[in-house]
């Protein structure tokens, strides 16, 4: 069967880094809307705990929660708008730093540097390198992710496999084999339902 659409990619340390970079700024800002609402919810617990919201009245304790509330959104929103300025710079640093240590690793297993390919088809999409060839369904994906140099897909694994529930297939955008960019993006979203017609641009 043909495919649709190709990617095709010698791994390098700049070209991991788009792919690197994509994983670590979607983490970290899954990480800040965690620990914004886990920090909530403990401020609040002791609150009531050890204070006396609203004064002890309904009415009170009503006007108490919705400013409560309200500061929580601007806290998480807050928290977001940090993540996506002041922070970036330290993810896209680690990025780097990943990308060389992926690198290293994946040429030492592999005794060369590693050509990696993506190939989308009507009904699924594979991942294939030398030695190493996977499949997935588009009822995986869980993201789509872009960034300014790369794109990745966020899917779901089988409940069989080891390690986390969620794994990240990337590319650089360069590595998309005589097509357009916004031509793959609009075949995805056709095909991906879990994504519900939404690129998440980091």
């Amino acid at each position: 069967m043909a495919y649709n659409y190709r990617v095709v990619y010698k791994e390098t340390v700049e070209t991991l880094e788009a792919v690197c970079e994509l994983y670590d700024v979607d983490n970290s800002e899954l990480t800040m809307k965690v620990i914004a609402l886990g920090a909530g919810i403990l401020v609040l617990v002791m609150m009531f705990i050890y204070g006396d919201p609203g004064g002890g009245t309904v009415p009170g304790l009503l006007f108490f929660l919705v400013k409560y509330l309200i500061a929580w959104a601007a806290l998480g929103a807050l928290a977001l708008l940090i993540n996506r300025t002041v922070w970036r710079k330290a993810v896209q640093a680690t990025a780097v730093g990943d990308a060389e240590e992926m690198y290293r690793y994946r040429k030492a297993k592999n005794g060369e540097a590693v050509v990696s390919q993506i190939d989308f088809y009507e009904d699924r999409f594979e991942s294939v390198t030398k030695i190493k060839a996977r499949a997935f369904e588009y009822g995986q994906v869980l993201r789509l992710l872009e960034s300014e140099r790369g794109f990745g897909l966020v899917i779901k694994r089988d409940k069989d496999t080891l390690g986390s529930p969620r794994a990240m297939i990337g590319f650089p955008k360069e590595a998309l084999v005589d097509a357009d960019m916004e031509e793959l993006k609009g075949f995805l979203l056709e095909r991906c339902p879990e994504v519900k017609g939404k690129v998440k641009k980091l």
